[in-house]
């Protein structure tokens, strides 16, 4: 009652369409990524809880019994929480384990694609492909250190992003494809790939330390556009290939046209987000704490974060949510028009 109340009285407050803090929750210490399953955020910190936030009820319910918790999905039904400590896969109803799966590595990451959980372990470096009955349907050990898990829709990537130390490259692997049991080989010496996107049947690729993007044609791999320095994310947004840059930017890089544009190139850049209605870009600075909500290529908002936020989702039209490590903060932003 009290937030369809809070919501009737912003839209009455103000003319303008407008993104609002209308929450924060406290999570442990060093809570560094968010996950999202259906209608709840799922955060772990180091304190060993992890936290199910309702998105919508704003209801929390916190999970205490895993060790070393490190990420969690959400299937409409059950949770499911990786811990790295004992190194199980545990099922969570009502806040109680009614089922684990003991792995032979850490797992570090977990997702949960196309009804299917893909999780990464490490001490051995593993992918795991789990159904929703814990029951494991394929593992794979990996050449090189890869916590990562990207999707293009329900194609799932690995990118093998260790794959170049003391100058050496240790795997001519990118990214593993475990769908089909393929890999994309690296045709240009390309270092560190942290991130991939597809359009019109078209790959693009981002390397991490140089901030390079790269298109993945038949046996070429063309660099085509420079996004700063240490760039971690890319997305899609309005015929635009974005990313950031821990440096300083968010970088457009046109699919139309070639060109690539900059705003914001002072201020260094933690992660991105897109509405999913293709509206805003979401930016957030980890050194300035603050979040820049942009429509186009303009700054339509600028909103103060708690200390030290590194990472920004949006997981509806009108929520953003926004996880400030140092403060041990999720913040909850809603959009009013």
């Amino acid at each position: 009652m009290l937030i369809v109340l809070t919501i009737f009285f912003v839209s009455f407050l103000f003319s303008e369409s407008i993104f609002l803090e209308v929450n924060n929750f406290d999570i442990g210490e060093r809570a560094f990524h968010i996950d999202l399953g259906k209608s709840y955020a799922i955060i772990a910190d180091y304190q060993g809880t992890i936290h199910f936030i309702d998105i919508f009820t704003l209801e929390k319910t916190e999970f205490t019994q895993a060790i070393l918790p490190m990420g969690g999905a959400y299937d409409g039904e059950f949770f499911y929480v990786i811990d790295n400590y004992n190194k199980e896969v545990l099922k969570i109803k009502n806040n109680k384990v009614i089922q684990k799966l003991v792995l032979d590595s850490k797992p570090v990451n977990i997702r949960l694609i196309n009804e299917e959980l893909y999780i990464l372990g490490t001490n051995p470096y593993k992918l795991y492909i789990v159904d929703n009955n814990l029951l494991l349907k394929k593992s794979m050990v990996l050449p090189v250190h890869s916590p990562l898990i990207r999707n293009i829709g329900d194609q799932v990537f690995i990118p093998l992003f260790d794959n170049f130390q003391n100058n050496v490259f240790l795997t001519d692997l990118l990214f593993l494809i475990p769908n089909n049991d393929t890999y994309i080989v690296n045709y240009n010496h390309i270092e560190h790939p942290i991130d991939i996107v597809g359009s019109n049947g078209i790959i693009y690729m981002l390397s991490y330390y140089d901030g390079s993007l790269y298109r993945n044609d038949f046996r070429k791999q063309p660099k085509i556009a420079q996004f700063g320095e240490y760039s971690t994310n890319i997305e899609l947004y309005k015929d635009n290939i974005v990313g950031n840059s821990l440096m300083g930017g968010v970088y457009y890089y046109n699919l139309s046209s070639g060109k690539t544009d900059v705003i914001l190139e002072e201020v260094p850049i933690s992660d991105i987000s897109v509405s999913p209605n293709g509206q805003y870009l979401f930016a957030i600075s980890h050194i300035e704490n603050k979040l820049f909500v942009i429509e186009g290529k303009n700054v339509y908002q600028t909103i103060d974060t708690y200390n030290y936020p590194i990472d920004v989702e949006s997981p509806t039209d009108n929520i953003v949510l926004v996880l400030c490590t140092d403060s041990s903060k999720l913040q909850v932003i809603r959009y009013f028009e």
